[in-house]
């Protein structure tokens, strides 16, 4: 892995094209690979992204499909596509590059799983402090970071997490390296539990904890449940430093739609099964096992709903 290494950011969606514009703009060689539609031969896009105080960069960008992409010689792979692929994208992966350092920038328990399965050796875990979506005129991203997303290593090893770190940070988008990543992979699913299922039921921006008491008081009791069963896995939390966490992203994230919501609204397939719906099936393996009524109970209503948008 050099500094002129390609960079493959694999799902161009509401973060993965911001990554590469920004990536791009920084003078990197990238190029982002759709997921979610075949047949795109190589060809280059120039994305406008919208940052915080109303700063924008346009980017050129290569973009190609999955389906059309013969060889990834060299470089880093960034995999930003939903969660819900990743059984169908680890197996295209490992016939392109498995040796390749893949860092999955997906929030969520036990996403690496897929990877894991197929025999990636090289794998690195990204805990993503950072929105985006669709501008409101159509054109490009409205893209906020809320704080530097931490790069840990999987199955690979330390030192490549930091250099991953570093060869991925933009002045828009930064990276740091966590040696303890998976308390980090924990902190951020229980908060995005409490977004990804209050905010679209209540068919609402992030901004909302910080503004609405009761909405907050109904996160804390995810928070509450969730945090019992990081616990008993040995991961444990100090007093308030979840409800901090998710009143900081509320604060910095105003006006920004939760995934959730842009795939609901949209006739996507959600993340909810790594969220609430598995911090549940963790809490329930436990013995004795911990019951996470409020946060099951929530996932289950947006899988319900996400199935009705969907038509499945």
């Amino acid at each position: 892995m050099t500094g002129t290494s390609t960079i493959y950011v694999v799902g161009a969606g509401s973060i993965g094209m911001p990554l590469a514009a920004l990536l791009s703009a920084r003078g990197a060689s990238v190029v982002a690979v759709r997921t979610s539609r075949e047949g795109i031969a190589s060809t280059i896009v120039e994305p406008t992204v919208e940052l915080a105080d109303w700063q924008a960069i346009t980017a050129r960008v290569e973009m190609v499909s999955l389906s059309e992409l013969e060889n990834m010689d060299g470089g880093i792979v960034a995999l930003t596509a939903k969660a819900t692929a990743n059984a169908a994208i680890a197996q295209k992966l490992k016939r392109l590059s498995p040796e390749l350092p893949l860092v999955l920038m997906q929030n969520g328990v036990h996403v690496e799983r897929a990877f894991l399965d197929a025999g990636f050796t090289n794998l690195y875990r990204c805990v993503l402090y950072a929105t985006g979506q669709p501008a409101s005129d159509g054109e490009g991203y409205r893209f906020r970071e809320v704080a530097k997303s931490p790069i840990g290593a999987v199955n690979g090893d330390p030192d490549t997490a930091r250099a991953l770190a570093a060869q991925l940070t933009t002045p828009g988008f930064r990276f740091r390296y966590e040696a303890d990543i998976e308390r980090q992979v924990w902190k951020k699913a229980i908060v995005n539990a409490a977004f990804n299922s209050i905010c679209p039921l209540a068919n609402i921006d992030n901004g909302v904890f910080h503004r609405d008491p009761t909405l907050a008081a109904m996160a804390e009791t995810i928070l509450a449940e969730a945090g019992e069963v990081a616990e008993r896995l040995g991961i444990t939390f100090a007093p308030g430093e979840l409800m901090e966490q998710l009143l900081l992203i509320s604060r910095r994230a105003d006006g920004q739609l939760i995934s959730t919501l842009q795939d609901l609204n949209h006739g996507k397939e959600t993340e909810i099964e790594f969220l609430n719906l598995e911090i549940a099936r963790v809490g329930t393996s436990l013995t004795p096992p911990v019951d996470t009524p409020v946060t099951r109970t929530l996932g289950e209503l947006i899988a319900a709903r996400s199935r009705q948008t969907r038509g499945a």
